[in-house]
């Protein structure tokens, strides 16, 4: 059996199971096994485990990438199940065994959806090239194919009448000797008193064509008794002027499961010769569902594919917890998971100790990381931004939550000990460490002690450890222990709510005073508990509130500055795409400008050389001579004013320094700051950005808003787009008949005469409903269940009345 997860030894990591039902990797396998179609596609999600190996983990990233593209960019092949034909192809291979038609029909589906997905990637193979190197393993067998559906019937499961000849005949031969059965025992009935039947209904018992007669009349037929009702006062007679006819009812239908029979056993041996093939096939579609289940997952997520480094180097942006992407979405809620970034493992610290108020995410942030790594080493693109950086861990250990046991005799605190001694034995080089509340459940002072001299081994052995705490001390050995660093989940002072956010290289407060506050402890107690504090702790704290305050506002103006930074190279690389359409539309309107006075200078040639050809010609007198000149001069003052007209005004000669002005290769007002003498241009400020413009791109006031058409025209789109297939699944009935009742005015509308509305089989409830408003519709010309190959009693196909209004 060959998965595209198979269990590599050899590339095995460290990892206990204890391990990913703490980090719930359990429930992540279990989300995506829920997307499969086939017993096989879900049992290869359930054995999914991450290694150690780049090389397998980029081999199983791949074709997931893709499949999320195919998902997202292409029309995705539906696939609504995958039979599970392993017993049905055993059974076949042991001689004399017959497949039975329900056997042969899923064989069928394997075979059908087999030949789809070929035809299906054959025609994307270049752009989906891991994917084609999975599914080229399959085989079509269309010959098989065809027989199948020559002889099965999928609605009814049974053999077609056209399965051979034989049968055919046959079954005609049963269906006339039914009916001369029906008419002779009707004939019968009819002549028979009322007094004698106990009903006028011919029936059938063991197979037989009866009368219910009453007991007590029993003489009055001749016939034999094949059944009584339970009271005993109905007896179900068999008149003897059909028995004859009944028994060549009973030797055809025995003959008739001779030919079944026969057509079975050849069927089977045609499986026979291709089982290997077969089994090939389900294996080979089976890795495909298990694909489809990831990349869909991954996909809901908007997972993207990490970048693996060889340092040692976690750099994590924007991510998110996947079980809390999933919670928030199926509760419908306006909230949303507050995205961590997190930078761990570069040169100078391997290890972060993260600190502040409880429920402040600190645990989250734990569980995001070591998730989304067993993710990653499982070949899953992960709920992050791209360009987030994972190693490949040698192990992940984590000692997350309380496995206190009465059973056995544990603390808390023991069995924090026996899982850090876990730890400590099995987490080498490049291993990823997460401790939860570290030092915790016992002497606060023993219990920093203890977790400091872990840490340390931890730091040395460059494990990659992230460690929560309440612990004061353990904040001042991060802040002077090379190696290990501070980090804090941001508390807002203003609300007295934590924000979830991870910032680094800052320890928090725990905030119990401030928490204790606004959960409406008596204020007394409060006060009594900061004296008991001591001043010492009171002022340590009061440096963190204030390194907070001062980091918070860093962090803004950082921000600012970005925001400032971005819209400042936007805005100029708008500034140099319009200054350079200015530019060339100021050289369009130089160069038309100088078209045209060429034209009108040779314009004024032609006209002067025509009046001096018509002065020689007419020998003119003086009087002609003015004339004439006198037109010449009309002709060069509208010659002169044509060309004044063809110069473009470059100069805005009301326009000075301070003056408000529309910028029109802008779209945006400005100031004018100076005017450049004699060059036609002002320095101009937008904004915050100076510029030096051209005086024609400015006008001293912006222009008025193109006017809006509100004359109530409406316009139409037709759509030519429309979907052939209606998917109702899941839906229900009234869902589906609303859907529906959409869909054809959508096909009407459309001009789409013929419609496939899929309703699954189910209980059949989906479909009746389905069926009784499409017979009520007036667009509706016919309607039909699907055939072999369509979908069967799973879809209904519709045809439309076009001509009807």
């Amino acid at each position: 059996m060959r998965f595209l997860y198979p269990k590599c030894i050899e590339s095995a990591m460290e990892l206990s199971s204890k391990t990913l039902l703490t980090l719930e990797f359990d429930k992540v396998r279990q989300h995506i096994a829920e997307r499969t179609v086939s017993v096989l596609g879900r049992e290869e999600i359930e054995a999914m485990s991450p290694v150690e190996d780049l090389d397998i983990i980029r081999g199983r990233m791949a074709p997931v990438l893709e499949t999320m593209d195919l998902i997202a960019f292409d029309d995705p092949l539906s696939i609504d199940g995958i039979p599970d034909i392993r017993s049905a192809l055993r059974s076949n291979s042991i001689q004399g065994m017959i497949l039975t038609i329900a056997e042969l029909l899923d064989i069928g589906q394997i075979l059908h959806i087999s030949r789809r997905l070929l035809a299906y990637l054959d025609k994307r193979r270049e752009k989906y090239p891991e994917l084609w190197v999975i599914i080229s393993g399959l085989t079509e067998e269309a010959w098989l194919e065809e027989a199948f559906q020559a002889a099965l019937d999928p609605a009814t499961e049974s053999l077609k009448d056209s399965a051979s000849p034989e049968l055919s005949k046959i079954r005609r031969s049963i269906d006339q000797t039914k009916s001369a059965i029906r008419e002779r025992v009707k004939s019968i009935l009819a002549k028979l008193p009322d007094d004698v039947v106990q009903d006028r209904l011919v029936t059938l018992r063991g197979g037989r064509y009866v009368i219910p007669v009453k007991e007590n009349q029993k003489n009055k037929i001749n016939g034999l008794v094949h059944d009584q009702s339970s009271s005993g006062a109905t007896l179900f007679i068999e008149p003897m002027a059909t028995v004859e006819l009944n028994n060549k009812l009973r030797q055809l239908e025995l003959a008739d499961q001779q030919e079944v029979k026969r057509i079975l056993c050849q069927l089977s041996e045609y499986v026979a010769q291709i089982g290997a093939q077969l089994e090939n096939n389900l294996h080979v579609l089976c890795k495909f569902d298990a694909l489809y289940a990831r990349a869909g997952y991954c996909r809901s997520l908007d997972a993207t594919e990490p970048e693996f480094n060889d340092r040692g180097f976690i750099l994590l942006k924007g991510a998110r917890h996947p079980l809390l992407v999933q919670r928030f979405r199926e509760e419908d809620s306006t909230g949303k998971v507050v995205p961590l970034d997190l930078s761990l493992g570069d040169e100078f610290s391997w290890t972060l100790i993260l600190t502040g108020p409880n429920a402040g995410g600190k645990t989250v942030a734990l569980k995001t990381l070591g998730l989304l790594a067993l993710m990653a080493q499982s070949g899953l693109p992960i709920p992050a931004l791209p360009r987030s950086q994972l190693p490949v861990f040698t192990g992940i250990f984590a000692d997350i939550g309380d496995d206190q046991s009465i059973e056995n005799d544990l603390s808390t605190f023991s069995s924090h000990i026996i899982n850090l001694v876990d730890i400590c034995q099995g987490a080498h080089a490049n291993a990823l460490v997460l401790l939860d509340e570290i030092g915790s459940s016992t002497d606060p002072d023993q219990g920093s002690a203890l977790a400091m001299a872990l840490l340390k081994e931890l730091t040395g052995r460059t494990c990659r450890t992230l460690a929560t705490t309440h612990h004061g001390a353990l904040k001042a050995f991060a802040h002077s222990t090379e190696g290990i660093s501070n980090g804090s989940m941001a508390f807002d002072a203003n609300s007295l709510q934590p924000t979830f956010q991870l910032r680094l290289n800052v320890p928090g407060s725990s905030n119990a005073f401030e928490i204790a506050r606004r959960l409406e402890m008596p204020g007394a107690i409060v006060d009594a508990a900061e004296q008991i504090a001591g001043s010492d702790v009171g002022r340590v704290e009061s440096l963190i509130a204030e390194l907070d305050e001062t980091y918070q506002r860093y962090v803004e103006e950082v921000e600012l500055a970005k925001k400032n930074r971005l819209e400042m190279e936007a805005f100029k690389e708008d500034y140099e795409s319009r200054v350079e359409d200015v530019d060339r539309r100021e050289r369009e309107l130089k160069h038309g400008a100088r078209q045209e006075a060429q034209q009108i200078l040779a314009n004024a040639n032609k006209l002067v050389e025509r009046t001096v050809r018509e002065l020689r010609e007419k020998k003119a007198d003086r009087e002609s001579i003015q004339k004439a000149h006198a037109n010449l001069e009309a002709a060069k003052t509208e010659m002169s004013t044509q060309m004044e007209e063809s110069e473009p005004d470059l100069s805005q000669t009301e326009l000075k320094s301070g003056h408000t002005v529309w910028v029109s290769s802008f779209g945006k007002e400005g100031r004018i700051i100076s005017l450049r003498e004699g060059s036609g241009r002002a320095l101009v400020e937008i904004g915050k950005v100076r510029v030096e413009l051209s005086l024609a791109d400015l006008e001293s006031r912006k222009p008025e808003p193109d006017s809006v058409n509100d004359g109530g025209t409406t316009t139409f789109k037709v759509r030519s787009d429309i979907d052939t297939d209606l998917d109702l699944r899941g839906m229900s009935a009234e869902e589906a008949l609303e859907a529906v009742d959409k869909y054809v005015d959508e096909l009407y509308m459309g001009r789409v005469e013929n419609a496939t509305i899929i309703h699954g089989k189910g209980t059949g409830t989906l479909r009746k409903a389905v069926s009784t408003y499409l017979n009520a519709h007036n667009f509706i010309k016919s309607q039909r269940l699907g055939k072999y190959g369509e979908g069967g009693s799973g879809v209904t196909i519709v045809t439309l009345h076009l001509d009807r209004n």
